[in-house]
Parts: C-alpha cells; sequence; structure tokens
C-alpha cells in the first residue's frame, strides 16, 4: 500500500501514478469552464480548514500532468481552474454525426411535455398513440426532443450526484430575467444564480421527472 498521501503506483500504466482521492474528485469537479479553486473545492467535496489550500494543490498537481489549466494569477483571487483543452488531431472519419434528438421517459409525458412549452417556449410537433399518448415529440429551442410515457413501476431518476446525464443545459440572454421568470412559475430552484467566472452565470433547476436544468448566460471575456 502507497504511503498515505501518496498516490498508488501501477505496473500496466507505464509506471506513471495513479491519481490520490483527492486530487481525482477535483478532476471530477473540474469542466470545460473555468471556475475558482472555491467552486472546485464545494464541487469535489473537500472539507478543509486551511482555507483553498487542497483544493489549490490538486489542481496544480493536474495542471503538472496536463489535465487542467488555469487563468489568472496563481498569487491573485482571479486565478481559476478548468480541465486542460482536448484538442484531438484531426482525422477523417468513417461517419458524420449530427445532433438528431434527446429522448427523455417521463410519468406523464404530455405534462412533462407542457413544462418545456410553458416555461421555454418549446413547440408540439406530434403526439403518438391512441387513446393513450405513448410519446410526445416537441422542438425546444431547435432541439428535437422525444418525451415517452414510461409504465407504472418504472424507477424514479436517481438521486443527484451519478452516472450518466448530469443536467440540459439551455442558453439565455439574460439570467437575472431568467431567474425571475421561473420564480414566477414557483418552478424548483435548485441553485440561485452563481457567477461561475466572469463570463459565465448560471441558475439550476428541477425539471419533470427528476431532470436538471442549468439555465446559463454567456458573457463577453472581459
Amino acid at each position: 500500500m502507497a504511503p498515505e498521501g501518496r498516490a498508488a503506483y501501477s505496473p500496466d500504466q507505464s509506471d506513471r501514478p495513479l491519481l490520490n482521492v483527492d486530487v481525482q474528485a477535483v478532476l471530477n469537479a473540474l469542466t470545460d469552464e473555468f471556475m475558482s479553486t472555491s467552486v472546485v473545492k464545494v464541487r469535489a467535496g473537500i472539507a478543509s480548514t486551511d482555507r483553498n489550500t487542497a483544493a489549490l494543490a490538486a489542481c496544480l498537481e493536474l495542471e503538472r500532468r496536463g489535465l487542467a489549466e488555469h487563468t489568472g494569477s496563481l498569487s491573485r483571487s482571479s486565478l481559476r481552474w478548468r480541465r486542460a483543452s482536448y484538442r484531438p488531431e484531426r482525422t477523417s472519419l468513417p461517419v458524420n454525426v449530427r445532433c438528431d434528438h434527446v429522448h427523455l421517459r417521463s410519468r406523464n409525458a404530455v405534462a412533462a411535455a407542457h413544462f418545456y412549452i410553458d416555461l421555454f417556449g418549446a413547440r408540439e410537433i406530434r403526439r403518438e398513440g391512441s387513446p393513450v399518448v405513448s410519446r410526445v415529440t416537441i422542438d425546444l429551442g431547435g432541439l428535437t426532443v422525444f418525451i415517452e410515457q414510461t409504465a407504472e413501476g418504472t424507477a424514479p431518476a436517481p438521486a443527484q450526484p451519478h452516472l450518466g446525464t448530469e443536467h440540459i443545459g439551455f442558453g439565455v440572454e439574460d439570467i437575472e430575467q431568467a431567474y425571475a421568470h421561473v420564480q414566477r412559475h414557483s418552478i424548483e430552484i435548485i441553485s440561485g444564480i452563481n457567477d461561475v467566472n466572469p463570463s459565465l452565470r448560471t441558475v439550476f433547476i428541477k425539471g419533470p421527472d427528476g431532470a436538471i436544468i442549468k439555465l446559463l448566460q454567456r458573457l463577453p471575456h472581459p
């Protein structure tokens, strides 16, 4: 067993150290958007009395390994982190893909469709099944969404955090206006307006059937 605080080694990884628990948690917390060290710490579930020391050390280690990158000065509060940009070489692929649709499941497909129609101005395209509706298809901001009616006894969405889809992100023009809009509709708000960085503001709300929805406003870089 590796000494406490040291990463274990794996002989089948070309003797490169595996990530220890805290560093792996920080890596999992990072996204492609820059965020402050304090936000990284909270997302990683790190409890530390040394302010952001543990999270900062983990971010620096990830940057050393080429897994994270920062903006701002290491000696100033402007320091922010994200996963290192992945830029694969352009290759000729055997198949070209495009986004065709998103498929959701619901205990009440019609009610779920109206959530997106009433709150976000989605447009119903068609309904399938008669007399019982089996699927409602909507156009949500240019994205085709299938909402399937599920059978009784279908398991509910797992509690966060879980593997798979984390959330659905919708871009908005004005996050303050969007926040007031969901408040007027008595939608369950998971988090209020969060200034992730100077170019990104977000709000998280709960959608039908356990779906997590992120409203985000992207601002010009300062």
